[in-house]
């Protein structure tokens, strides 16, 4: 009589594991080039899975099934096709925000995470509630960061693109962010507010990429996120332009503009900020790699 194999009667084990699989995507990830195949490999087969990277390293003896496995290797297609990976996961981190993150929208990056940090930082001088605006809403990610945080008590966001501020109602909803307001508005941003209509805090990550910029982006970029959100013009200081001119007017006495700019642009951002008489204290600060990245202003006189 010859003994059945350790496990049963003759069974194998079924499908590879998780660690194995892991493994496998990690290959074809380096062979493709990709800068990070080992975090990469991580997140796409979690995400594939519906896990956490964390609950995926701590069952990777677990076996895959051939369903499973099908849904890994699309993901892993998506990812060689070029596709960002946030939208292959569905969702980004954003603060202390999860969002849904797809192409209807820019993908939050970390340096806007720093913006927050100044603006926060600048918010705990101020006792009173604060209203904000907040031009270019995007996926939502600034907007509802602000009322998470308790920076602000109420936020009109406004963007050009219907589906981004579908997208940023989406989050909303899934954030409870009850205070967001949301508004389409023109190129030309400011006819979207009522007359009179002003805020304690206006803040904006603004397209800012020239256009020429744009055309040589990374495709994972360029392709896949929308231009509207990229493309500032020529000189990449269209909208820039436009925010600028009209911040005095709709700030409160004492209140401020907060911006994130190309690192190339300090110098022209700063002058317009400092050719609006109403608009004092202007500034631009270094992101934590120590390029100039966040201009400021704020209305009233100069301490």
């Amino acid at each position: 009589m010859i003994d059945p194999p350790p496990g049963g009667q003759g069974r194998r084990p079924v499908g590879p594991t998780r660690r194995e699989i892991v493994r496998g995507v990690r290959r074809e990830l380096e062979l493709a080039g990709l800068e990070s195949p080992r975090v990469e490999a991580e997140r796409l087969v979690a995400a594939a899975l519906a896990m956490s990277v964390s609950e995926l390293g701590l069952s990777g003896g677990e076996r895959v099934d051939p369903a499973a496995a099908a849904d890994v290797a699309r993901a892993v297609s998506r990812r060689l096709e070029g596709q960002p990976l946030q939208h292959i996961e569905g969702t980004v981190d954003f603060r202390r925000v999860r969002l849904v993150s797809d192409g209807r929208a820019l993908i939050p990056r970390p340096e806007t995470e720093q913006l927050l940090d100044l603006v926060a930082a600048w918010r705990r001088a101020r006792s009173a509630p604060v209203d904000a605006l907040d031009i270019g809403v995007g996926s939502g990610a600034i907007a509802i960061a602000l009322l998470d945080e308790g920076i602000a008590a109420r936020v009109v966001g406004l963007d050009v693109s219907d589906d981004a501020l579908d997208l940023a109602r989406e989050n909303a909803r899934r954030a409870s962010a009850d205070g967001l307001g949301l508004r389409r508005c023109p190129p030309g941003i400011w006819s979207a507010l009522e007359t009179g209509e002003a805020f304690d805090l206006i803040i904006s990550n603004p397209p800012y990429v020239t256009t020429p910029e744009w055309t040589d982006l990374d495709p994972v970029v360029r392709d896949h996120e929308p231009r509207v959100a990229l493309d500032g013009g020529g000189d990449g200081l269209d909208v820039i332009r436009t925010v600028v001119s009209g911040a005095g007017t709709h700030l409160r006495e004492g209140g401020a503009l907060f911006l994130e700019i190309a690192t190339s642009q300090a110098p022209a951002v700063l002058a317009l900020l400092e050719a609006e008489a109403i608009l004092t204290d202007c500034r631009v600060r270094v992101d934590l790699a120590g390029r100039p990245r966040f201009a400021s202003a704020r209305k009233g006189r100069s301490d």
